[in-house]
């Protein structure tokens, strides 16, 4: 029977200072202010990706997205992007199930691209280190060029940008530099998974220009498309707020509430189910579309909230038919959709707009918005902030549980 022989490294001890409180202001300014990271890490990310050498991306077999959290949520959501424009088989998986048990089985030709904003995240490293052992190639996306991450990656791309001289991601541009005079405010760092989200998309438009899958012209309609996300961004919080702040009174005792997706917006849902846990500490459940019909849809009645994550696609039709048994079974059923869904936003009983009409492989990037809404007016209407620890020891628990977790490194034995 083959065994792995298994090395575990010394635990690396984290620094972290005080949490900064995020106020219920704090986050809606960010909310509010997140789109243009995108049009910036644009602009700082296709120069890296065009100075590549064309092969790292034109003769990989497989490719593999990794990550913790959003970093993995940002994987999932771009999965069909890298599938219709680049035209390689991609898989997603969270940082642990990858490094430790999908690593070794790599593809030969394989290319990983780890997820990590800080650079700091035990489990993205420990990915990354044991798909270079399973023998595939290895590329850091992180806003900390010089953190732990990059220096176990082959390759590095560099999603940190800064917008009128400060840095975005986490801490954000809310947070000033502790010399400065000016107050520090609170940041949740929502701007990292734009950029992650940002990130991915441009590899997967040039790894199809590389590959002849798309042509120049067609790759930049796509980062046209990506671009304007920006605006749509702000359009969505504008159209959206009183929605989401209404909904969030109007349940504001509930405990529990079911997301649901498929496709791109399963990590959507995820994202959405993840917001209602860090912020107004509620039970959020994220659930592929069709499983509900099988599963949570036994415990559907009465003030049951089912959230719908609609955008234009291949699964309007099923969730107008979920929306139906919903509120026949006494649910209260949510649509997040856009404009070309008035059927879906006629018939919900709540509905969370979204502006424009983004495509379906894009839509994360704009989607999310309500769900940080909801979260944040949710917090609000439950009397808490924004983001918001009960106790230091929490506080602790959280940074030394994610940057001060053993690495072990799988060396495959000798076959």
């Amino acid at each position: 029977m083959e065994q792995d022989n298994t090395v575990a490294r010394p635990i690396r001890q984290a620094e972290f200072g005080e949490p900064i409180p995020v106020t219920i202001e704090d986050m809606l300014n960010e909310i509010s202010n997140q789109g243009p990271a995108i049009p910036a890490v644009m602009d700082s990310v296709q120069p890296q990706l065009e100075a590549l050498d064309p092969a790292l991306i034109a003769d990989s077999s497989h490719f593999y997205i990794t990550g913790c959290g959003d970093s993995y949520f940002a994987g999932l959501a771009a999965r069909y992007a890298f599938a219709r424009y680049a035209g390689v088989p991609t898989e997603a998986l969270e940082a642990l199930e990858f490094g430790r048990y999908a690593a070794e089985f790599v593809p030969p030709g394989s290319l990983v691209f780890g997820i990590s904003n800080s650079g700091k995240a035990t489990r993205s490293v420990e990915a990354l280190v044991n798909a270079r052992l399973g023998g595939a190639g290895t590329v850091a996306i992180t806003g900390n060029s010089e953190g732990w991450l990059a220096q176990e990656a082959d390759t590095i791309l560099d999603q940190s940008v800064r917008l009128a001289g400060e840095l975005i991601g986490m801490p954000s541009n809310l947070a000033t530099d502790v010399d400065d005079e000016k107050p520090r405010r609170g940041s949740f760092g929502l701007v990292n998974y734009l950029a992650s989200l940002t990130t991915l998309y441009l590899i997967a438009f040039q790894t199809g220009v590389v590959r002849g899958r798309l042509s120049e012209g067609q790759a930049d309609d796509l980062r046209a498309e990506l671009r304007s996300a920006d605006g749509l961004i702000t359009e969505t919080v504008r159209i959206c707020t009183p929605a989401a702040e209404a909904y969030a009174e109007q349940v504001k005792d509930i405990e529990s509430y079911t997301f649901l997706g498929s496709g791109p917006s399963i990590a959507t849902s995820l994202f959405f189910a993840a917001k209602t846990y860090e912020l107004p500490r509620v039970y959020g459940v994220s659930q592929e579309l069709e499983e509900w019909a099988h599963e949570q849809f036994f415990l559907t009645g009465n003030e049951t909230q089912v959230v719908f994550i609609a955008p234009q696609g291949r699964s309007v039709s099923r969730i107008r038919e979920l929306l139906h048994t919903t509120q026949t079974m006494g649910g209260c059923g949510v649509v997040v959709t856009d404009q070309s869904n008035p059927e879906l936003a006629d018939t919900a009983d709540v509905t969370l707009p979204v502006a424009g009409s983004i495509s379906e492989a894009l839509s994360p990037l704009v989607y999310c918005v309500p769900g940080q809404l909801f979260a944040t007016y949710l917090a609000k209407s439950r009397g808490r902030l924004a983001f918001e620890f009960d106790s230091p020891l929490q506080y602790e628990m959280n940074m030394r549980t994610i940057q001060e977790s053993q690495l072990i490194e799988f060396h495959p034995a000798k076959r």
